[in-house]
Order: structure tokens, then C-alpha cells, then sequence
């Protein structure tokens, strides 16, 4: 089969628009490769952080991001990244998850590819106010971790259906050029 393909997501939201762009990725991307989805906001009592005793505060190797989705991220040859923008930046269920990868930072550098899925209700572009600090914060991890990222769909109006019709297209087709 082709390549190993993870989505990250963030938003809690049931069926919400970041969840459809997810979706509409792995619909775009299936067929030809291997998908793993972690909802990190939908398992968010599963992230643990902090050791329980006093003398330690060090994060849990038990934990669902240590036991699972390191090691899926190692394998990977594809990461990507769904956020909702939460007050100009990434939402915190997912962040948590990012901030987990410095456990494995020799492990993960080089040698992925990353698209980016970014929803919103505020009018703009990359660069807007409201929306490049969020898509900076994406283009200064890749650069850090040494990834190539290849793609990005900004659903700044994600609130109106036709143009989020639209967004949940380019999805599916950045899905496809994998």
C-alpha cells in the first residue's frame, strides 16, 4: 500500500467543520494509503500530563498520546494537522498533543510531509490578522522538526455552507495528491 498517512485533530465538536475537513482528507486519501486519526478532542480525559506524586511532574507513559500516537508519527510519512482557530492560535487538545513530541524530537525530524486544515468564522487569508498567527505556528514547527509541508486549506469562512462546500472539495483533493 502507499504511505503512512496520520490526522491529527483537535476540535471536540461533533460533526463540526473541522471534523468534515478531516474527513474529507481521508476520504481523498483511502484509497492509496494507510490512515490513522487521532481526535484529540474527543479523547481529551485520555492525555495525561503530570505524574500523580508530588516529588515528580513528569508526563505518563501510559497514556494514549505515548502508547499510540508517537509511535504512529514515527512510522508516518504524512502528518496532518486540523485546527479550528481558538483565539488566534490552536486549539488546546491538539496542542497538548504537539507539545508530546519532543519526547520523540530525534525520532520525528525529517522525512514528513504535512498538510494543514484550518476552520474559522472570521473573514481572511494565511495572512490576516486573525489567522497568521495560527498558520505561522504551523509553518515554524515544520521548519523546526525539518518537515515539508505541502499543503494547507484555510476555511476562513467556514460558517458559510456553500464556501465550506467548497473547502470540504479542496480537502478531498489535497487528499488525493498524496
Amino acid at each position: 500500500m502507499g504511505k503512512k498517512v496520520v490526522v491529527l485533530t483537535g476540535s471536540p465538536h461533533q460533526n463540526g467543520t473541522s471534523e468534515k475537513l478531516a474527513d474529507a482528507f481521508i476520504k481523498g486519501a483511502e484509497a492509496k494509503h494507510t490512515i490513522y486519526r487521532f481526535d484529540a478532542g474527543k479523547r481529551a480525559d485520555d492525555l495525561h500530563y503530570l505524574k500523580v506524586s508530588p516529588e515528580e511532574t513528569t508526563i505518563h507513559e501510559d497514556d494514549v498520546v505515548s502508547q499510540e500516537v508517537l509511535p504512529q508519527l514515527v512510522k508516518a510519512d504524512v502528518v496532518v494537522f486540523c485546527t479550528s482557530l481558538y483565539y488566534y492560535g490552536i486549539n488546546a487538545q491538539l496542542k497538548a498533543v504537539i507539545d508530546r513530541f519532543y519526547e520523540f524530537n530525534h525520532e520525528l525530524k525529517e522525512n514528513k510531509t504535512v498538510y494543514v486544515l484550518i476552520t474559522g468564522n472570521s473573514d481572511g487569508d494565511r495572512n490576516s490578522q486573525a489567522y497568521q498567527p495560527l498558520t505561522s505556528y504551523f509553518d515554524q514547527l515544520c521548519r523546526y522538526m525539518r518537515w515539508d509541508k505541502k499543503g494547507e486549506v484555510l476555511a476562513a469562512d467556514a460558517s458559510d455552507k456553500a464556501k465550506l462546500t467548497q473547502h470540504i472539495k479542496e480537502a478531498t483533493q489535497l487528499g488525493q495528491t498524496i
